[in-house]
């Protein structure tokens, strides 16, 4: 028995020394062959560009540092179904992604919020960039492609932006946060069934509303009395559940503590009506309005903190300052 035992032994031995032997033999012949040359043999359509000085400056202050990708060239592929969007003005390429890169990621790594590493795991993969607006079916325009994954950023109006314009990097801005916000909420779930639960009936799936209510320019965008009243911060918060969440954080960065303070005053003021019966409905939709906003504000500080290790209205106070800054300054 002893005998024949030591033989399985040997064969094992051997049998493994030959499957090493062979592993290592193809990962060589891999290593050879890879380095025969760096170009794929495969013809995978790819159109090859040369690099402009633009490409230099998006790899050295986007994809070196950040690892995001921009793509600001055309793909109709990316395009959302039914937008309006087309190709970017390469001039305008530039002042866009400096607006993003000093009020979005500079206001996120600030050393005493999140710091040099911050994006380390939670940046977008890739940013699309498009130089019309994103407007939907019903002629609202959007904060994002809701076609799109968070691992992608889109951007929009890149011909339209001026960074001298207080309105156009306030509309950039907004984009922004929102589009990241989504990401964080990914990265780092939150008890949605909790929050849905604080406004659940009122959620709407689409923009028509808006599109009777007409809300121009900036006004889309921007802390709203109707929104206020209802239990939400702006129009878009009643798409749904997620989009109520990023928007709160997003307002939040574009509009300063005292504006959203007059927010939630706007929010518990009831409607008058000299009908004592019409009155009291006003009255208790006054009440539930502010409810809602204050108990989905607090929800969302409190998930920064917990989550992004940042808190919210610290947050805010820095952005606001450097948005003002930056629109000065140009």
């Amino acid at each position: 028995m002893k005998t024949r035992s030591k033989k399985m032994r040997f064969r094992y031995f051997i049998g493994q020394s030959l499957y090493l032997f062979a592993t290592c033999l193809l990962l060589a012949g891999c290593e050879q062959e890879a380095a025969l040359s760096d170009q794929s043999v495969v013809d995978l359509g790819a159109v090859r560009r040369n690099k402009t000085e633009l490409d230099e400056w998006i790899l050295n202050t986007f994809t070196c540092p950040y690892g995001i990708e921009i793509e600001y060239r055309w793909d109709k592929n990316m395009a959302q179904n039914g937008s309006y969007a087309y190709p970017p003005e390469a001039a305008n390429v530039k002042s866009v992604l400096e607006t993003i890169k000093a009020l979005w990621i500079d206001l996120y790594t600030t050393p005493e919020l999140g710091g040099e590493k911050f994006f380390l795991g939670k940046s977008p993969v890739k940013i699309y960039m498009y130089g019309g607006e994103n407007i939907d079916e019903n002629g609202v325009g959007l904060l994002g492609n809701k076609e799109a994954t968070t691992n992608e950023m889109f951007l929009y109006n890149v011909n339209g932006f001026d960074p001298k314009d207080e309105n156009k990097v306030f509309v950039l801005m907004r984009s922004v946060h929102h589009q990241f916000a989504k990401r964080l909420m990914e990265l780092f779930p939150y008890a949605r069934n909790k929050f849905l639960a604080v406004s659940c009936a009122k959620y709407t799936g689409s923009t028509r509303f808006i599109s009777k209510i007409k809300p121009q320019g900036r006004e889309l965008f921007e802390l709203s009395g109707y929104a206020h009243k209802r239990g939400f911060f702006t129009y878009h918060s009643f798409l749904s559940v997620e989009d109520d969440f990023a928007e709160i954080i997003s307002a939040k960065l574009t509009h300063t503590p005292k504006e959203v303070l007059k927010a939630l005053e706007e929010a518990k003021t009831p409607d008058y009506d000299s009908d004592p019966e019409v009155q009291k409905i006003y009255d208790e939709e006054a009440r539930q309005a502010y409810k809602e906003l204050t108990e989905k504000e607090a929800f969302v500080e409190d998930y920064f903190i917990k989550e992004i290790k940042i808190s919210l209205n610290y947050l805010q106070r820095i952005s606001i300052k450097q948005l003002k800054a930056y629109t000065k300054q140009k």
